[in-house]
């Protein structure tokens, strides 16, 4: 997904805060993990509001969509930052960057792009369909394509992106559309003809581009900085010289669109899930993003046990595919369930229902195409107490539970379990 709106430009240049590095914190970060894709144009107001600031607390882990001087009801991208951290010290936020297109509006002189735009086409790093004077490449999103294999390019982009870009209070930078592999053929290799984007070489070029972006990037930025990236196909092919490359990342759309991996059925979706985690770096920050309707309760409980299967954060997104502007709350956020006290699950308990175990309580997964199935548990829980799904959310303890197809549910303990030495959080 790409932002499309149209913003004032101002430059600012900000003095960096102390980062420090979470991979501690994440490791211990209690479960639901939750998350945020925040990059649709309303966030830019919103996020200058005392009141969305505080709906961003409450998670874990965000991407938020601003801009080199962003500003808005009083706030600044630092002092905007400041004021979510002051209430959660532990959420880590990062600033939303594309590197390989332009918005619609970047030869506009007032466009907050165009001063990217202008160095861009002067050097002609765009992408062509044959270079040097070949036409422009309009990608898959309708917009122009810029040649990151391109090495002047990235070398001055990640210099760009760390001075302008990056501000104090932040955690890192995300950038969106980090493809396995291009999606729009061009002259990538800039020696006058087409190559095809499912070119193998072609693919590893794009690859070794990114790669190489983010090593500039780092080495631009404070140390400790996060680079996290759009991983939503990482499923799909070669993610050579991307293995242990990002500190986190969205899996956008895991969930809840005809393209979707979980369109696909259960196994497609979590082999997925469990391979981008296994890629991303120790203790990093995923978001599994489920796009549906903010009263599919169901659906909802469905997504987020699936997450909970690993280590992931949790984002149901209401407002259309990709990054969203709203944070939804539901009852399931509410539960306190602690620790991990089992590894993330590849295999079902019980009837082809899945189940993972945490210090305050159980989560239950029934996949899509099981059917209606009953399991039996080895001990009393209860149900979470809640307003929106009386009939499921009603505090009643259970020793069997009934779940439809495509449905999950969190379960407390009575008794809360001890976390075992350092537990392994690895996938099996």
């Amino acid at each position: 997904m790409v932002r499309r709106f149209l913003i004032c430009w101002v430059l600012a240049l900000a003095a960096f805060a102390p980062i420090y590095d979470a991979a501690a914190q994440s490791a211990a970060a209690p479960f639901p993990r939750l998350g945020a894709y925040l990059i649709a144009g309303s966030v830019q107001s919103a996020f200058g509001t005392t009141s969305y600031q505080q709906q961003v607390a409450k998670l874990g882990a965000a991407v938020i969509g601003t801009y080199p001087g962003w500003s808005s009801g009083g706030y600044n991208m630092q002092s905007a930052a400041a004021a979510v951290k002051a209430i959660n010290p532990n959420i880590r936020l990062t600033i939303y960057a594309n590197i390989m297109e332009f918005e619609s509006n970047s030869t506009n002189s007032s466009s907050p792009y165009y001063p990217l735009w202008t160095t861009v086409n002067n050097n002609n790093w765009l992408l062509r369909r044959t270079w040097p004077s070949g036409s422009v490449v309009i990608d898959t999103s309708s917009l122009s394509a810029i040649n990151i294999t391109a090495t002047p390019y990235i070398q001055w982009r990640a210099g760009y992106d760390a001075k302008n870009n990056f501000t104090a209070n932040w955690d890192g930078i995300y950038l969106d559309a980090f493809f396995w592999a291009p999606r729009s053929d061009g002259d990538y290799a800039q020696n006058g003809t087409t190559q095809s984007h499912t070119n193998p070489t072609t693919q590893q070029s794009w690859r070794n581009a990114y790669a190489a972006y983010v090593g500039y990037l780092r080495a631009a930025l404070p140390a400790g900085a996060q680079v996290w990236g759009n991983t939503a196909d990482w499923a799909n092919g070669s993610l050579n010289g991307y293995s242990q490359l990002l500190n986190g990342g969205v899996m956008e759309s895991i969930i809840g669109q005809s393209y979707s991996y979980e369109s696909q059925g259960w196994a497609v979706m979590m082999n997925a899930y469990h391979l981008i985690m296994n890629e991303t770096t120790a203790s990093g920050y995923q978001i599994f993003e489920q796009d549906g309707s903010a009263t599919d309760y169901q659906g909802m409980r469905y997504g987020l046990a699936a997450c909970l299967m690993d280590n992931g954060y949790y984002y149901f997104n209401v407002t259309g595919p990709g990054g969203g502007s709203v944070i939804t709350w539901f009852d399931e956020f509410n539960a306190a369930l602690g620790a991990a006290t089992s590894s993330p699950q590849t295999a079902a308990w019980q009837n082809g229902v899945y189940r993972r175990d945490f210090q305050n309580g159980i989560a239950l997964v029934n996949p899509k195409g099981n059917g209606p199935r009953t399991v039996t548990l080895e001990t009393t829980y209860k149900h979470l107490s809640g307003t929106q799904v009386p009939s499921i959310n009603n505090g009643q303890s259970v020793t069997t539970v009934t779940l439809n197809d495509r449905d999950g549910v969190i379960l407390q303990r009575l008794t809360s379990q001890a976390v075992p030495d350092a537990p392994t959080l690895t996938v099996q």
